[in-house]
């Protein structure tokens, strides 16, 4: 999912909300620089249990901050249920699924809640969006936050320093110098126009689809149709974040039960 999604997903999972800022910075650093990976065949979510395991073992003061990675994978995953699997995320999905996590001190049964989406969702979701569809429904759910959550781009725009205490982690699992991982990171931040006019934030996003679009998928967008859609159906906006919202609740429920 997007990084205010990502946000607001910790924002409804964290019952300590002076833990918020911290942890959801977590949530967005790992997109941030997950192309700081060497291995290009390490999916990104995989990337990010591992990372978590990693905290686990040689950084347990990151407890329970450690918590929003866990949450931003079952964000994804539920996203790519939801929206859309391109094929370049099906091996990272096969490798989720061969490796025996609960088995791994990563604490956290995801592969059992991928697998209960799998059979809900699927049984729901029998009418499949195409992806670049998909697409515009998350930048959707974007802008509802940005209209009714102001909190959330409060929080994305205080990351910048929040990121400072996740770095002796970061550096440690992706070898990487505290300098590095900051650059990449204000890098990728600007890319999201936090606090900044609502037109410009929804242009942004639309301009990166066009590009990725037409990269990936050989379809080429009405940016112009595509940004009124957008602004003249906020009910579109306000159905597609509550269904997150549920689904994303109820797995983090069941992450948590089991």
């Amino acid at each position: 999912m997007l990084p205010r999604r990502h946000i607001l997903d910790v924002w409804e999972s964290t019952t300590d909300k002076d833990q918020l800022a911290v942890a959801s910075t977590g949530a967005l650093v790992i997109d941030a620089i997950k192309h700081l990976n060497t291995d290009p065949q390490r999916d990104h979510l995989v990337e990010a249990l591992e990372l978590n395991e990693f905290i686990c073992y040689m950084h347990p003061s990151m407890r329970p901050y450690n918590k929003s990675l866990i949450f931003h994978v079952i964000s994804d995953l539920l996203g790519l249920l939801l929206y859309g699997t391109p094929k370049k995320r099906a091996s990272g999905i096969e490798s989720l699924e061969v490796i025996d996590y609960a088995g791994r001190n990563t604490f956290y049964p995801v592969l059992r809640v991928w697998q209960h989406l799998q059979t809900r969702i699927g049984a729901e979701n029998v009418l499949r969006e195409t992806i670049v569809e998909g697409f515009i429904n998350k930048i959707r759910v974007e802008m509802y936050i940005v209209d009714h959550y102001p909190f959330v781009d409060d929080i994305f725009f205080s990351s910048r320093k929040h990121v400072e205490k996740w770095l002796p982690s970061l550096s440690g699992f992706y070898e990487r110098t505290a300098s590095e991982i900051l650059e990449a990171y204000d890098k990728w931040w600007r890319l999201w126009r936090c606090k900044e006019k609502k037109g410009k934030i929804l242009e942004s996003m639309v301009d990166r689809l066009f590009v990725q679009a037409k990269r990936d998928f050989g379809i080429e967008i009405n940016k112009e149709k595509v940004i009124a859609s957008i602004l003249n159906d906020g009910e579109t906006g306000k159905r597609e974040t509550e269904r997150f919202s549920r689904w994303y609740r109820e797995s983090v429920d069941m992450l948590f039960a089991i």
